[in-house]
């Protein structure tokens, strides 16, 4: 159930008609908006193409079932799944699709990112966490929440079961539709938008880069190498969006909308206030660890994301020449310029 979403919009997010349509199916889950999105897109040809692919678990494959019962099909008819990004709400019905006969198509960055040496990743995670300024404690929770997901990942979509791994700004055909992917990381570093022509304009299925409600959290790589390049990728994803036009856009949370250029405009806004809040607070409260910025930026930290955000935007920061840091056995403080 979508808790808190307007019922008549979640009822519909249908296209706009013509010789494709696309329909919204909805998956719940357990942090706000409370719900992610997948999309069934019919065309020419009777080979349906699935957009993203819910949660997983057995609620999800129900949930799964139940959509494209809505529409007349089943999971059997979906021909293919094209694939965002590789998190759990929109990955997790790929076993199902896939058992079912649908060929899975995602981008070769995720694939490879899939096939990540586990032992790598802990380091990469532990050297990042420890500059961070996270205690030992939390740092092995951070070290075993990112395997944790990489297994789980690599166990709902196996990288060696992936049939297409596509090349960003190369289209390529799938029922009838020609779709091009684009790279946006930011909110995963390899993260793919898809632009499809429709009759009379272009739709865009935008995953979690742009999203109407709210700017989705700068999570690109998780506390591993590169954490700190993550707000400036963000940037360049809506650099990429902005040089193209949508005249409908697909999310993978929230609801179809068609203001591309004002919810583009208000997602770069987010990235521009979450700048000025982490300088304003090292200006306060410097030198101070990564860590300590994000407890004094906000209330609560039981998800990563606003320690993640933090870094991304302190990496930027830095680049900009606006902060610096030095580093005190291991942990870098930052101050203001």
């Amino acid at each position: 159930m979508d808790r808190g979403a307007n019922p008549e919009r979640g009822r519909g997010g249908d296209g706009p008609g013509g010789s494709v349509a696309v329909h919204r199916l909805e998956f719940s889950v357990d942090w706000p908006p409370w719900h992610a999105a997948a999309f069934l897109v019919e065309g020419p040809t009777d080979e349906p193409v699935l957009v993203d692919a819910g949660v997983p678990g057995a609620t999800g494959e129900e949930e799964l079932r139940d959509g494209l019962a809505d529409h007349d099909r089943k999971p059997g008819d979906v021909a293919h799944v094209l694939l965002t990004h590789p998190h759990s709400d929109h990955i997790g019905q790929v076993p199902t699709l896939r058992d079912a006969g649908a060929a899975v198509h995602t981008a070769r960055m995720t694939r490879e990112r899939l096939s990540r040496d586990p032992d790598d990743l802990a380091v990469g995670v532990r050297e990042t966490g420890e500059g961070a300024g996270l205690p030992p404690e939390k740092l092995d929770e951070h070290v075993e929440r990112a395997l944790d997901s990489l297994e789980r990942n690599c166990r709902l979509m196996p990288p060696d079961e992936i049939d297409h791994a596509f090349e960003y700004g190369e289209p390529f055909e799938v029922g009838g539709l020609m779709f091009e992917p684009i790279h946006t990381p930011g909110h995963q570093e390899g993260h793919a938008c898809f632009e499809l022509g429709l009759d009379g304009g272009t739709a865009l299925f935008s995953g979690d880069v742009l999203i109407e409600p709210f700017r989705a959290a700068a999570l690109n790589v998780g506390l591993d190498r590169g954490a700190y390049d993550a707000i400036d990728d963000f940037y360049t994803a809506y650099d990429r969006l902005d040089a193209r036009e949508a005249d409908w856009v697909y999310p993978g949370h929230g609801y179809p909308f068609e203001d591309y250029r004002g919810v583009l405009e208000k997602s770069r806004g987010a990235l521009d206030d979450l700048l000025s809040d982490v300088r304003g607070t090292v200006a306060e409260v410097g030198p101070a660890s990564p860590l300590a910025v994000t407890r004094a930026r906000v209330d609560r930290l039981e998800h990563p994301a606003p320690l993640l955000d933090t870094l991304g935007a302190l990496g930027t920061l830095d680049r900009q020449g606006e902060v610096f840091y030095e580093r005190h056995e291991g942990v870098r403080q930052y101050r203001a310029v």
